[in-house]
């Protein structure tokens, strides 16, 4: 399923005063103007967004795209998987292509402002309604239960986790859309966060970012800053942890990585850089693994060496991924693919790394019950 990505555009990812329609505005316009096109050059729009309606009572978020487009009366359609709501849109718009061209994909999510019970009840919605949040399984204490077992098999240590947040924070200062970059988080921070779930702590928790992302696909480059989209594949597994064989490993992103791997005929040892679904620390340790970077119980080897550090053999997350770069969850699969973009093009600043030909992102749905995988070549 191969591509090219003409345009990206995102916002800031952190909290904000600016409206769910303001934040689709910006992103779609930076995409627009990154691309050479306006709006009347798009054939159809796909819009990824998980809790629009109980945080904000808006739905029927295509009409409301469409209505930043006047005049227009495209086929829109909106795409919701919980926190892979983005990638599962960027893989929608990717089928659309064999219809459409060129096609806007678009992320977005309003989540500050909001009560945090409210909140809390509301991102549970990614859970089983019956054996997760009628029992007060929250996502927290769901990852903490995968961060438990990896510990019990493989030896994985709270040091580890700190590890990956030290790493993120220490990127995010080096990307201006980071909603940590401004603040400089340091290994005593991390060390003194109060327990959020055993074995996690604050600071191995994501933050609750808004935010939007856009990215616009055609079937052929037009220029030589277009990227090509070499893989895409979603999978999807039982919603609930309890529901699975195994706590250390997310099935669908296994599966999903493969296919993807296998249309763009490379092998992991091809990755150059990955922007993972890093929601809590743990999460990218086992996304490592899940992509074949590094065998089961071995990621955090890589770790350990510096080999995940912008500088190092595999960069992971030198975006600051979800854990520093924030989490505006429908926003967020399609805002690693600009992080890629960007990476690619040779345009990431002070957080450009040295190689940079192949990345892959990872957006995950819930405790693994969606994944999404694209790998991302230069153009």
């Amino acid at each position: 399923m191969r591509a090219s990505i003409i345009g990206v555009g995102k916002t800031r990812f952190g909290p904000t005063t600016y409206t769910l329609v303001q934040l689709l505005h910006q992103a779609i316009t930076s995409a627009l103007a990154d691309a050479g096109l306006e709006a009347r050059d798009l054939q159809a729009f796909v819009v990824a967004n998980f809790l629009a309606g109980p945080n904000n009572s808006q739905l029927h978020l295509n009409a409301v795209v469409a209505g930043l487009m006047p005049g227009l009366h495209l086929p829109g359609w909106r795409a919701e998987a919980a926190c892979a709501s983005g990638g599962v849109a960027l893989h929608q718009g990717l089928l659309a292509l064999n219809e459409y061209d060129p096609v806007l994909v678009v992320g977005v999510e309003k989540l500050t402002g909001i009560p945090g019970a409210d909140l809390t009840h509301n991102i549970g919605m990614a859970g089983d309604a019956g054996l997760d949040q009628a029992v007060g399984l929250t996502f927290p204490a769901s990852y903490a239960l995968v961060a438990q077992e990896h510990m019990r098999l493989y030896g994985t240590t709270v040091q580890d986790l700190e590890r990956v947040a030290l790493k993120n924070h220490t990127n995010a200062r080096n990307n201006p859309k980071a909603h940590f970059h401004q603040k400089n988080v340091t290994e005593a921070d991390i060390a003194q966060g109060p327990v959020v779930a055993t074995p996690l702590r604050l600071y191995d928790c994501c933050p609750i970012s808004d935010g939007a992302a856009a990215v616009i696909l055609s079937r052929e480059p037009v220029d030589n800053r277009s990227a090509q989209v070499l893989g895409s594949a979603v999978r999807t597994d039982a919603i609930s942890l309890v529901q699975r064989e195994t706590r250390t490993s997310f099935s669908a992103a296994v599966e999903a990585a493969h296919d993807a791997f296998r249309q763009a005929d490379i092998g992991a040892d091809d990755v150059d850089f990955a922007e993972v679904h890093d929601c809590f620390t743990i999460a990218e340790i086992i996304a490592m693994e899940d992509l074949g970077l590094a065998a089961p119980g071995e990621a955090v080897e890589l770790l350990r060496a510096g080999e995940t550090a912008p500088g190092g053999a595999i960069p992971i997350n030198v975006s600051g991924g979800l854990k520093a770069g924030g989490h505006a969850i429908g926003a967020t699969g399609i805002g690693q693919v600009c992080e890629v973009v960007k990476q690619l093009r040779r345009e990431a600043g002070q957080g450009q790394i040295a190689r940079a030909d192949i990345g892959v992102t990872h957006n995950i749905g819930g405790v693994g019950g969606t994944a999404a995988i694209h790998v991302i070549g230069r153009g």
